[in-house]
């Protein structure tokens, strides 16, 4: 019981004078009928019975008795066993992980934030332990339950713990129906504790009252077992009806329900202003709707003791923190019953028929003795000594034609025939065929039709197999719900290591009015919890596949993504890490010089274009200059060309 279990539950026992508090008849009148109902009488009686046909205890006292006094083997020959095993067996060798899947893309940081960190609550908490016993026990029994609860050892740290409770120690409401168990009014917990745990836990509790019972008020019902000399404690959750007044928060935007006294105290509350950042902010009244609200509540009991209760803990659960296992229902009965109840009846016909072939094959080989009356002196020692080999007939005389011995009949093939039809009808009652236990029938038989037929004998138990589903997505729910209350930021963080900060800000920056885990809600309306199953071969394949993309696209998948899907020691994958990281290294150090050769050689490159750029233009300054030295020469040809007329003609004139 998680919370009749916490350190300091003894503080919440009302004690006034001498008095304790009393209970409310209402809870005894629910313990009555669920207890008295024919529903749970009848699987507490057939549940017993197949827990024996499991453990091979298949015969009563007095059947034992009877086939010992006819010498009669009383021989199991126990073929429910191997099948219940191999249903354990399929469940044990697969391995289930919680996925969120995200409905927008809003929500993809949010569901991966999640998704690591309800993985490893599921590893912390031995889920899968826990669901695996469940379904060995609804498979045997009929049903089974897993209980959540949060232990206060320390407040500071509440721990969320999980285990498997036996279906006779819970009575659920008669009257539901739900798988979910989401119509059921009431769920009671028993637990059985010695005086000392009483007194450990409550000391202020009257134990001898508890012993001598309180009369009417608890007529019917036992919470002092005197043969153990314990106990008995309940602790029931219940479903009760609030009004409340429904209105949108002002301050967050977001839909909250408080009782009419909260919801006053709330208004005042904004009508006297809201203080941010020394400034007095007016924020208008928010517009209430009144409604009956359903909520959870608890309390834990002995006798006719109140010892706690009230509301809830558990803020994010809207349903009782319990799962239902369940294998197949008796609709009529509203009874669950197990893979075991349906095959008793044939164990039975096969124990008979291989007694009575062994007895026969017992008594056959030394034929009918057939003898007149006194004519065989130790006839009682024969009766008993008859088959040791240095026994001998003493007869009387004359007696020596007296007797004889006459063959029995052969033993008829109807023994094997019946036997083989009742290990049949095993098989069919159950859906646990040959090709499912490992059997070969023949071997000349292609393998693709023994998998065909594997898969339908799987099909044959899709009840079993979707209702063992259906409880461990409740079971996750409830997980989740009080993660989200009791796990803390920096938690989250821790678990999900960098990553889990990096998605913790990206969350942030997407969805800017949530603010830190605690206040995360989005998870009751836009994510959906789903189950991925996880085995070894599906490992190896998206290894394979991982490793096959990175060798067709070098250095498109990293070695660490590969490393997390290989099933190779912490060792070795740390120096492949190691190596890896060396390589990177390197390569980086390679790639920074080879970027800084390439920038010498460009800048070098620039710098030669930059003198050949001059070159040209000195180049093309020296032609300028050679062509204004032609120009020159050309002119002062010219001048000394026209001097020369010039003199030419003055020489003419002078001659004339």
């Amino acid at each position: 019981m998680g919370l009749a279990q916490r350190q300091f539950a003894g503080d919440a026992l009302k004690v006034s004078q001498g008095k304790v508090k009393l209970l409310d008849t209402k809870f005894l009148d629910w313990l009555r009928d669920v207890e008295t109902c024919s529903a749970e009488a009848s699987w507490r009686r057939e549940a017993r019975e197949d827990y024996q046909f499991y453990a091979g205890k298949q015969d009563t006292a007095e059947v034992v008795a009877l086939l010992q006094e006819q010498r009669r083997p009383t021989s199991v020959h126990n073929e429910i066993k191997p099948k219940v095993d191999m249903l354990c067996g399929i469940v044990g060798q697969t391995k289930w992980d919680v996925d969120a899947i995200p409905v927008g893309v809003e929500d993809e940081p949010l569901a991966e934030l999640i998704t690591g960190t309800m993985q490893h609550f599921r590893r912390k908490l031995k889920i899968q332990k826990v669901e695996s016993d469940c379904f060995m026990h609804m498979v045997q029994s009929g049903r089974s339950y897993q209980y959540f609860w949060v232990t206060n050892e320390n407040p500071f740290n509440p721990t969320i713990r999980t285990k498997r409770l036996q279906g006779s120690d819970v009575f659920v409401d008669p009257d539901s129906v739900e798988y979910d168990l989401s119509d059921a009014r009431y769920v009671f917990i028993q637990k059985w504790l010695t005086e000392d745990e009483v007194k450990r836990f409550w000391p202020n509790i009257p134990t001898d009252q508890i012993r001598g019972g309180s009369g009417a008020a608890v007529d019917g019902l036992s919470f002092f077992d005197e043969a153990q000399e314990k106990f008995r404690f309940i602790e029931c959750w219940y479903k009760k009806y609030v009004k409340k007044i429904w209105f949108v928060n002002p301050l967050t935007g977001k839909e909250e329900a408080l009782t009419r006294k909260e919801f006053a105290q709330f208004s005042r509350e904004l009508e006297a202003g809201i203080n941010v950042q020394g400034q007095t902010v007016q924020v208008p009244q928010p517009e209430g709707y009144e409604t009956w609200v359903e909520e959870i509540h608890y309390v834990i009991f002995t006798d006719t003791i109140e010892i706690e209760g009230g509301p809830s803990p558990y803020k994010k659960l809207k349903r009782f923190p319990i799962v239902l296992y369940g294998a197949y229902l008796d609709v009529d009965e509203n009874r669950w019953f197990g893979v075991v109840n349906q095959m008793k009846d044939p164990q039975r016909s096969v124990n008979t028929m291989r007694r009575q072939l062994l007895h026969l094959l017992q008594t056959l080989p030394k034929g009918l003795l057939v003898h007149e009356s006194g004519s065989i002196l130790n006839i009682e020692e024969y009766e008993e000594r008859s088959s040791d080999p240095t026994f001998h007939l003493e007869l009387r005389p004359g007696g020596i034609d007296k007797y004889k011995f006459e063959q029995q009949p052969q033993i008829s093939p109807i023994y094997a025939q019946f036997d083989a039809i009742c290990q049949q009808g095993m098989k069919d009652t159950s859906g646990i065929q040959n090709e499912l236990m490992g059997v070969q029938t023949t071997s000349r038989e292609p393998g693709v039709s023994v998998r065909a037929r594997q898969e339908t004998g799987i099909a044959v138990l899709f009840i079993i197999f979707e209702n063992f589903r259906h409880s461990r997505l409740l079971g996750a729910e409830i997980l989740l719900g009080l993660v989200q209350q009791y796990v803390s930021e920096p938690t989250v963080i821790r678990i999900n290591g960098e990553q889990g900060r990096q998605l913790m800000e990206i969350n942030s920056q997407v969805n800017p009015q949530v603010e830190g885990w605690n206040d995360i809600t989005a998870a009751e309306f836009d994510l959906v919890l789903d189950e991925t199953v996880h085995t070894a071969t599906m490992r190896r394949a998206i290894a394979q596949i991982l490793s096959d993309f990175g060798h067709n696209n070098p250095g498109a998948i990293p070695p660490d993504l590969v490393l997390e899907y290989s099933d190779i020691p912490y060792t070795a994958k740390t120096r492949v890490r190691q190596s890896y990281e060396q390589q990177l290294a390197a390569s980086q150090e390679a790639a920074a010089v080879e970027q800084k050769a390439k920038e010498f050689e460009m800048q070098y490159k620039a710098k030669e274009l930059t003198l050949k750029e001059r070159e040209v233009v000195v180049k093309e300054e020296e032609v300028e200059i050679k062509k204004a030295e032609a120009g020159i020469k050309a002119a002062d040809v010219e001048v000394k060309r026209e001097v020369a007329k010039s003199r030419q003609t003055t020489g003419k004139g002078e001659k004339k």
